[in-house]
């Protein structure tokens, strides 16, 4: 097999690794080029993603003169980069600005920089390219000079939606997000492509290359998290919990991030099941920490704890243990570390299997509950099963919340007030809103839009979440929610709220006190009282 070498000499694994960080200084794009094997690696493990085709496309057209091209998005998502790669072939005809943070001198800030770039542009015969956070463009249409007022408004219909105002367009990272709950596409597959290429067992990849090379380190640490993280079904899971916690917290990815918490699996302090669960790197780090699989309370995992703290003797255990080691490398365990190893080699054969003894226990039902739902939500394909989760887990679990309070009181009726000991209640019909559900969903992932219709009224569609998605089988479950529920729940209060509005105009209530019911219905234009 060839190995990679650069100048005649074997790259080192370490400091190939190094660059992956965010703190490296290669972590940021510039014009500048880096050493050989620097380059050689960012150009391998570098994955197109679909906003660069459209960049590329719109290029290869030829921008009239006086465009400016916006390349949008947050920092570290990768702006730079694609103006990078894309630089040589396109700057003679098209005037690229890199990092719209930037000045051009000591005592100018970068809005004023934006205001000269302009100014600039428009006594040019060039297009403009400019990459730019939306935050600084958020700066620039606020406090930018009053000169450029048909950018700003261009900026301004950006923000609303508009992709293409006039001769300023738009491409926004927003609109290619790294996740996907479509259909056959669950995932994320530029996280994926770039797990597989940091650990393809190819001589074209030089992390492996220097892996190779150093075959006298292979007993360290990240070399031992290398293997393990080549293993593909440890990259499918992977990408699921990034899934889960992109669906949970609404975390944010940069490909910087990504690059960083991938450099951090493999180098971090510990193995790389602790890495991924119990690292303080950052924000990425504490998201994940609430999905480690450690917190879990079921009688198998708290079971293996207590006897591996205690060194209770478990022969399966330790069979499988030899076998671990010959496979990954020798390391000391702690119980909750081999826990989260059950958690990340579940689908991998390995020896006597000992640690697929956990796998139901590992299972994530509200997360695949909460895919089904979304692409049933999406697709619209199945109006009898989305109806199934509006009447059994949707209006089943509003209705229990609203009768929290008195529950057998109110019958199969739903609570509105109590007034002088008397409490009030009517029956009415809550269903789906089909025709609003078809007007109602974007492609975002971290919520959909439920619809509803109380009699024939239809309430402003609203957000469910993977927590509130959580909240409703569990209230339908016994549950009672608390002050830790606070921000689902206020969603919850605003809907049975909205629902009980409706209700309350309803043409029969319902009156219940101790010692007797009655109800007052309006019947030909007049009120009837009845008690039952």
């Amino acid at each position: 097999m060839p190995i990679w070498r650069h100048h005649g000499r074997y790259m080192n694994f370490h400091a190939l690794l190094g660059t992956l960080a965010k703190s490296s200084a290669q972590a940021v794009s510039t014009l500048k080029k880096h050493s050989p094997d620097i380059e050689a690696l960012r150009s391998y493990l570098y994955v197109k993603t679909e906003i660069e085709t459209r960049f590329v496309d719109a290029l290869n057209q030829r921008l009239p003169i006086g465009t400016i091209l916006f390349l949008c998005g947050s920092s570290g998502d990768g702006k730079s980069e694609i103006l990078r790669r894309h630089y040589d072939k396109f700057s003679v005809d098209n005037r690229f600005y890199l990092d719209a943070t930037h000045s051009f001198k000591p005592d100018q800030n970068a809005v004023e920089a934006l205001d000269q770039l302009f100014d600039e542009h428009n006594a040019s015969n060039k297009p403009l390219i400019v990459g730019i956070n939306i935050g600084m463009m958020f700066n620039f249409q606020n406090t930018g000079a009053d000169r450029h007022a048909a950018i700003k408004e261009a900026i301004g219909r950006f923000i609303k939606g508009d992709r293409d105002v006039g001769r300023y367009r738009f491409l926004s990272f927003e609109d290619y997000p790294k996740f996907s709950l479509e259909e056959g596409k669950v995932g994320s597959d530029f996280i994926s492509k770039l797990l597989a290429k940091v650990t393809a067992s190819s001589s074209e990849n030089p992390l492996y290359a220097a892996y190779l090379c150093d075959e006298k380190n292979h007993h360290k640490l990240e070399y031992q998290n290398y293997r393990i993280l080549q293993e593909e079904s440890v990259q499918k899971l992977i990408v699921k919990t990034l899934l889960y916690v992109r669906l949970k917290y609404d975390q944010f990815f940069s490909a910087r991030a990504i690059m960083d918490f991938i450099h951090n699996l493999i180098a971090g302090d510990s193995i790389l099941f602790d890495n991924l669960f119990s690292s303080s790197s950052g924000e990425l780090s504490e998201s994940l920490s609430h999905l480690d699989p450690c917190l879990r309370r079921t009688q198998k995992i708290d079971e293996f704890v207590v006897q591996r703290s205690l060194n209770i003797s478990d022969r399966e255990f330790e069979y499988f243990k030899i076998e671990y080691q010959a496979r990954y490398g020798a390391v000391e365990m702690s119980p909750r570390s081999w826990i989260r190893a059950f958690y990340l080699l579940r689908y991998i054969d390995l020896g006597n299997n000992y640690h697929q003894k956990f796998s139901l226990d590992f299972e994530n039902i509200i997360f695949e509950d909460y895919i089904n739902i979304w692409q049933l939500h999406h697709s619209l394909s199945d109006k009898k099963k989305l109806r199934g989760f509006y009447n059994k887990t949707l209006i089943a679990s509003l209705t229990k919340f609203a009768n929290r309070l008195v529950p057998k009181l109110v019958g199969d009726g739903l609570y509105l007030a109590e007034r002088n000991g008397v409490t009030i209640s009517a029956t009415v019909s809550i269903g789906m809103d089909s025709k609003a559900l078809e007007e109602s969903n974007s492609g975002q992932i971290h919520c959909f839009k439920a619809a509803l219709k109380v009699e024939d009224k239809s309430i402003e569609p609203f957000p469910i979440t993977v927590s509130f998605l959580e909240l409703t089988e569990r209230i339908l479950a016994g549950y009672r929610p608390n002050r830790h529920d606070k921000n689902t729940v206020v969603i919850l209060e605003e809907v049975v709220e909205k629902i009980t509005k409706i209700a309350s105009k309803s043409k029969a209530l319902y009156f219940h006190k101790d010692g007797g019911d009655w109800s007052l219905q309006f019947e030909d234009d007049e009120f009837v009282a009845e008690t039952y």
